[in-house]
């Protein structure tokens, strides 16, 4: 059990050192397509958002409107 546990740790090590050297010498050119996504989720959740402030701006207003009715 020790054998495997130490090569799992080995190997990934050996991973993140391999990613590291690609992202260096290919100056992160294969990875740029998921900083992109990144890019359109955070434009995404900033779109969501935006909804949300106005959903809730509008709320209050509708509740004004209402209660002064009363």
């Amino acid at each position: 059990m020790f054998k495997f546990i130490f090569r799992v740790m080995t190997v990934s090590v050996f991973l993140v050192f391999l990613t590291i050297g690609l992202v260096i010498w290919k100056g992160g050119e294969p990875f740029r397509w998921w900083g992109d996504g990144l890019v359109i989720i955070g434009k995404s959740i900033s779109h969501f958002g935006d909804f949300v402030d106005d959903l809730i701006h509008d709320t209050k207003k509708i509740r004004d409107v209402v209660d002064t009715d009363r």
